[in-house]
């Protein structure tokens, strides 16, 4: 055999060798195609693709038509052939954003969203995606969804019914901590109050349109009523618990003092319904302001004793404007030691009591009035000015004056008083007090029974 010959042979081999490989390729290709055919057509749900950048469908798996009962012509067209538009708009803005922030760290998604068939009607979609690139630089999604309707609903009732149980348990709380109490129940929906109250034939009082008509207000009293309303339009906004204390009229039309504790829940991120238990607390908050007086209250004059009296002046002028004129006054009974060693202190009691309600009611129920000790006194004087301070002053001195008779033995008593004002003298409590205390000693170093003025 020649050497051409011998070539040639050997390129007929080699081209059936190629012819076959390229059979058996083409065989394992088919075959892998039916595999991958096989599994998408059985797989739970269905199998789509679209472009990460135009959104424009590529596969759609038959799965995909059968969970929409629909050829792939009437899906393209129903969804113009476009994932954003396949979404329900209502969930459009929010799964793009999920896709965008986990794609970010993740080359796979999963979440769940709407899209409305072929019929308008809204169902449930779980969604898991992978992200692949092309060798062209081609992004492109591959998903497979999932109709999870039946589950949705399932999970969404479920969650009615833990809220309603909660609802119920947290209105059996309130009705348990005070089963004597007054039971509220308000429907924030339809705006009509429940109470336990039974109206002539035993049903329970309904108020129909009562926040509507702001027919609350007319229960309350005025003063204590933007506290309530302000705790509502809290309850209203979100789920809360909470106590408020207020005044109202009982059936009889007696004032009494009130503590309403309350929670409030929501549905679906709405307050729907209030729910609350009222209790009379008049008697305790007598207790309190006794408890309260015993405190701050002298024993024998009723007046502010010198702790509060200093820490409600203080309290004051933290708050005060600068142009705002107020006055500070010091009063010391004049010979009141003469009066116990000479009369006894039986008589001396009885003369601080008569000082006291001669300053009481020389001045506003608005100003300050306490007893500092023993027989010196203090006024501070809320908005004033200086001839009405000093006109107070002086009608206290004449008020003051007397001869005290006991047993055939007198003492003559008198005051003196000692004015700061608030800027001009000092601007805090123990300025002002300063100030106030040296004009009281000028006052005394005048002859007593008078008042000065600090600085004059």
């Amino acid at each position: 055999m020649d050497s051409a010959a011998a070539v040639t042979e050997e390129e007929n081999l080699r081209s059936s060798d190629t012819s076959e490989t390229v059979e058996e390729l083409r065989r394992e290709l088919e075959e892998t195609n039916l595999k991958l055919q096989i599994l998408l057509d059985n797989i739970p749900g269905g199998v789509f693709s679209y472009d990460a950048d135009s959104g424009k469908f590529g596969y759609i798996s038959p799965g995909v038509l059968s969970i929409f009962q629909c050829t792939e012509e009437q899906f393209r067209d129903q969804f113009y052939n476009s994932f954003d538009v396949f979404i329900f708009k209502g969930d459009r803005a929010n799964t793009k954003d999920m896709i965008e922030n986990q794609i970010r760290f993740f080359d796979t998604v999963e979440l769940t969203y709407r899209v409305r068939d072929l019929s308008d009607n809204l169902m449930w979609i779980y969604h898991k995606g992978k992200l692949m690139e092309g060798k062209d630089g081609s992004r492109r999604f591959f998903v497979v969804i999932s109709d999870v309707t039946t589950e949705k609903l399932v999970q969404e009732q479920l969650a009615q019914i833990n809220e309603q149980l909660y609802i119920e348990t947290e209105r059996y709380k309130l009705i348990e901590e005070a089963a004597d109490n007054i039971q509220y129940d308000y429907d924030v929906i339809t705006d009509v109050l429940t109470t336990s109250r039974k109206d002539m034939d035993g049903n329970r009082i309904t108020i129909k349109n009562c926040r509507r008509k702001d027919l609350i207000k007319a229960m309350i009293f005025e003063e204590d009523y933007p506290t309530f309303k302000s705790a509502l339009m809290k309850a209203l906004r979100e789920p809360v618990k909470g106590v408020v204390e207020y005044r109202a009229r009982n059936d009889n039309g007696d004032v009494r003092w009130f503590r309403l504790n309350y929670a409030s829940f929501e549905s679906r991120n709405i307050v729907t319904r209030i729910a609350g238990s009222e209790k009379d607390i008049t008697e305790e908050k007598k207790r309190h302001e006794e408890l309260k007086a015993q405190v701050e209250r002298d024993g024998m004059t009723g007046l502010l004793n010198k702790t509060t009296m200093q820490s409600s002046v203080e309290k004051y002028l933290k708050k005060c404007d600068i142009n705002s004129c107020h006055a500070l006054l010091m009063i010391d009974t004049d010979n009141f030691k003469s009066v116990n060693d000479t009369l006894g202190h039986m008589c001396g009691d009885d003369t601080i009591k008569f000082v006291a309600k001669a300053v009481r009611e020389t001045f506003r129920d608005s100003d300050f009035v306490g007893r500092m000790g023993g027989d010196e006194f203090m006024v501070f004087m809320k908005y004033t000015t200086p001839s009405i301070t000093e006109e107070r002053a002086g009608a206290l001195n004449e008020k003051i004056k007397r001869t005290i008779t006991e047993d055939g033995m007198s003492v003559d008593i008198s005051c003196s008083i000692g004015i700061a004002y608030y800027g001009r003298d000092g601007e805090d409590y123990d300025t002002l007090y300063k100030a106030a205390d040296d004009a009281l000693y000028e006052a005394k170093e005048a002859g007593k029974n008078c008042y000065r003025v600090h600085g004059k």
